[in-house]
């Protein structure tokens, strides 16, 4: 079941990634379409968003007192949504 956040937690989710972490994802959006997008990085490596940055935002969810009841199916099916509402 997909979850919402509240307002409250997608500003301290905006807070935390800060700048950089807004532009990241605005361009990983902008690049392949999707916030959970999957590039091979030089080399042959690829770069799995999910598993990288959407782990880090998914362990930083966990820290937030709305959401440390949710379990790995809420915050896998609710994270990418919620780096939505946070680098509009």
């Amino acid at each position: 079941m997909k979850r919402t956040a509240s307002a409250k937690t997608i500003d301290a989710v905006k807070a935390w990634l800060g700048d950089q972490g807004i532009l990241f994802f605005r361009d990983v959006r902008k690049e392949y379409g999707r916030i959970n997008a999957v590039w091979v990085e030089e080399g042959g490596i690829p770069h799995a968003v999910h598993f990288r940055e959407g782990m880090e935002v998914r362990n930083q969810l966990r820290s937030t007192d709305e959401c440390k009841d949710w379990d790995a199916h809420d915050l896998d099916d609710s994270w990418v949504g919620i780096i939505e509402e946070a680098i509009k």
